[in-house]
Formats: structure tokens, C-alpha cells, sequence
């Protein structure tokens, strides 16, 4: 769990004027809102906190010139640079720093960027992107031209889905890198969102809105702390770093609660957290996930704004209300289905058969896919389509019905409504 400091310490680091809070408390922050696709979200810290600091300069600058105009991405490169005063480097960097921040724009395109995304049939794909390819220092009017690669362009601008909106001000006065991603993270969660868990769910437990589970080894790829070595080489290209439990509590998520709630509190930030961590049985406590419990202003901690505690309610991460029970609860019904011990390649062909029964084979290779989709993230998927496919075929009137009503049956209740009950569901292809 989260620790605080007793509330000697907490008065003392409430007057000093070094603490988090005083420092938040003489900020003046410009607040403008800005997105960033979910694929930017989710990659690998690369970049330092100055670094990123330019990120959400850029990116506030890019909304200005092309989101608000409406604008797609420029054909004419020229279009691509964004000039810059030593003020707009005061703000990145601080007043005193503008040496520094030059420095380092100077230098960011030699930084690769790097994401990892899905498509739609499935296939992972990882790149590397540049933020910024080009830097120019014009000597007689003090002005930079920063020119925004093109590749990331469409992870900024004329964005309808998988994104996340946050407050560029804020993040600009962030005072760790950590931070700032944890920031990030905060939120794309911090809405109406709430995290699916079948396996969770088939047992009853659904997770609460806000409520983000994260595994301990996408944690550590998401904030960079796993070893890098070169695939072809073997050259050690990063060493592992915050190996211990201890340590990712006290300099990551310790810190970023810390600064996220004194700007909270200041009404410099819109977010903060709690977190809980999950510990497997018999390996010696090691943690295994990383709970965020993400609070918000419309949805703010209930009591007092602050830590968990030893001593305080538990944080709950399931809402108090199960699913409905029914005379056999999804596991039961998932256990009892003769295919279930089968591998999954097996029961894949099996699903495919049963289908075929009913459908079309334009229809079975649509239904196909999605269930393929599905099953990348669940290991029951194969076994929930047999589940409700072959309890519909047990019904009488199913039974006896000609074959287009089965055939109706299976798109419109099987497979749309039936598999509900296990978190999903697929609608009918398009006519």
C-alpha cells in the first residue's frame, strides 16, 4: 500500500517553502487542453523531463496551427515548423534554463521515439518515430525553427478514437518524468472509464470506473526500468534499473502521488491517485500488479483528500454489487463444456464447425475474426461461443425451427446477446 509520512512531517513539509504544495501554490498555469493518441500514451518513457516538457509544447503548438484550423496533416513540410522565442523556451525549460532547453531541441532528433500498436487483423507492430528532425537557430532574430517530424504528426491532430485529452499547463509543471506519465495515465482513466476483466467477471467481480489494474511487466516496459540490449548485437544498450519493489514505490508511484495531489488540491491539476499492489502467493510477496485507483474533481476521493494509509477502510477495487447468479454461475458453465480442456487451436476448429451449421461462410468468416480479436485477450473465448451455441441447441424450439430461424437466432441472440453474460458480445455483420 501507499505510505504517507505521520502528520509531524506532514506539517513540517507543508511550511516549508520547498515542499510540492508551496511551490504548486505559487504557479501560474495556463490551462489548454490537448490529445494525444492512446498509442503515445501507452509507449516507453524515452525522452527526459525536459524532453517531454518540449513534447507538450509542441504539441499545444500544433494544436493552434492545424487541430483548431482543422486541418490534416500537411503535405507541404514547410508547414511543419513551429518558430520559437527564448520566452517559449523560459516556459518549456524555465527563465533560467533557456541555454539548456536550446541544448536539448538542439539534440531531441536524434532521439527515437518509439510505439507499438495493433491492427485491425491482429498484427503487432513496432516502430520509431522522431518528434522533432529538424532544429535552426537564427543568430540575427534570436528565433528557433523546430520542425515536428511528420510521422507523429497523426498521433496528434484529427483524432476520433483511442485517445486522451489532458491539461498541457499541467503537465508542463511536472516535476519528474514519472509523473508526467503517470499524468497521462490518469487521464485517459479518469473518465466513465472502466477496466474489463472477464476472467474477474466469469467470478463475479467487477472492476469499479476508474479503477486500472496494470501487470508488473507491462509497468516496468511503460516507465522504461527493464534492461535494453541490442537484438542483434546483445551490446547493452540500457541497464535494468528500480529492480526492487521498495524502490518503484518510493521513487515512482510515492513521488507522482506526492506532486499529482498537492496540484490537486491547488486546483492546478484535475487528477490524482491512490494505488494498491498485488502480491502472488508463495513466490516471497513479489508484486505481480500495480493497482491505480484514479480520483478526479467530478469524481474526487470519498472523505479526505489523501493517501491510504495503514490503518484506513481497504481500498476496493470491485464494485460492492456481483453480477446477477444464475442456476449454474460462468464457471461452472464454462467447466461443464466438453470442449474445455481441448488446446486452443482445436477448439478454434470446433467453433468454426458449429458456425458453419448456421451461417453462410461469409458470415462465418466474419464472426470468425471477432472471435479471433476476442480470444487474444480472454483464453475462454472458444469455450463461451460453444458454451451458448450449444445450450441454444438444446432448446426444443431451436431444435425443431427451419433453418433460417436458427440461422437468425444465432446472429441475433447466440452470439449478440447471450454472450453478455460473459463481458462481450458481437452484433450481426452489415447487411
Amino acid at each position: 500500500m501507499a505510505k504517507t509520512k505521520n502528520s509531524k512531517n506532514s506539517k513540517n513539509s507543508k511550511d516549508s517553502k520547498d515542499s510540492v504544495a508551496y511551490q504548486f501554490g505559487l504557479m501560474d498555469i495556463h490551462h489548454e487542453r490537448v490529445s494525444w493518441s492512446n498509442i503515445i500514451i501507452d509507449s516507453p518513457i524515452s525522452y527526459n523531463l525536459l524532453e517531454r516538457r518540449a513534447m507538450y509544447y509542441l504539441t499545444k503548438e500544433v494544436k493552434q496551427k492545424f487541430v483548431e484550423k482543422g486541418l490534416g496533416v500537411p503535405d507541404n513540410w514547410k508547414d511543419l515548423y513551429f518558430y520559437l522565442t527564448d520566452e517559449d523556451l523560459g516556459i518549456i525549460g524555465g527563465t533560467k534554463n533557456v541555454p539548456r532547453t536550446y541544448e536539448l531541441l538542439s539534440i531531441m532528433g536524434e532521439k527515437f521515439f518509439s510505439i507499438r500498436y495493433r491492427t485491425a487483423e491482429g498484427k503487432v507492430i513496432i516502430g520509431k518515430v522522431h518528434w522533432v528532425d529538424t532544429f535552426f537557430y537564427d543568430q540575427e532574430t534570436g528565433k528557433y525553427a523546430v520542425r515536428v517530424s511528420p510521422e507523429i504528426m497523426p498521433y496528434l491532430i484529427n483524432l476520433n478514437k483511442c485517445f486522451t485529452t489532458f491539461d498541457v499547463g499541467t503537465a508542463l509543471k511536472l516535476r519528474s518524468k514519472y509523473t508526467q506519465k503517470l499524468y497521462e495515465i490518469c487521464c485517459r482513466f479518469g473518465g466513465d472509464y472502466r477496466y474489463r476483466d472477464l476472467r474477474e467477471e466469469a467470478r463475479g467481480n467487477v472492476y469499479k470506473k476508474r479503477v486500472v489494474p496494470i501487470g508488473i511487466s507491462v509497468f516496468r516496459q511503460i516507465f522504461n526500468l527493464d534492461e535494453v540490449r541490442d537484438p542483434k548485437t546483445g551490446k547493452l544498450i540500457q541497464a535494468a534499473s528500480y529492480e526492487n519493489s521498495r524502490d518503484i514505490k518510493r521513487h515512482i508511484l510515492n513521488v507522482a502521488q506526492e506532486e499529482l495531489l498537492a496540484m490537486f488540491k491547488c486546483h492546478a491539476s484535475n487528477v490524482w491517485f491512490d494505488y494498491d499492489t498485488v502480491c502472488a502467493k508463495g513466490r516471497g510477496g513479489k508484486i505481480i500488479s500495480i493497482i491505480l485507483y484514479v480520483y478526479t474533481k467530478d469524481f474526487p476521493k470519498e472523505g479526505e483528500q489523501r493517501p491510504w494509509q495503514k490503518g484506513d477502510k481497504p481500498l476496493m477495487p470491485y464494485e460492492p454489487k456481483m453480477l446477477p447468479c444464475e442456476q449454474m454461475n460462468l464457471k461452472q458453465r464454462l467447466c461443464s463444456n466438453e470442449f474445455c480442456e481441448y488446446d486452443k487451436e482445436s477448439q478454434e476448429r470446433i467453433v468454426e464447425h458449429f458456425l458453419s451449421k448456421y451461417l453462410t461462410k461469409m458470415e462465418v468468416d466474419y464472426y470468425m475474426t471477432q472471435i479471433r480479436k476476442e480470444a487474444m485477450t480472454c483464453k475462454d473465448t472458444y469455450t463461451q461461443v460453444l458454451t451458448v451455441i450449444q445450450e441454444k441447441e438444446k432448446q426444443k424450439k431451436f431444435a425443431e425451427g427451419t433453418k433460417q430461424y436458427q440461422r437468425n437466432n444465432i446472429k441475433d441472440f447466440v452470439l449478440k446477446e447471450n454472450l453478455k453474460a460473459f463481458g462481450w458480445k458481437i452484433d450481426p455483420p452489415h447487411s
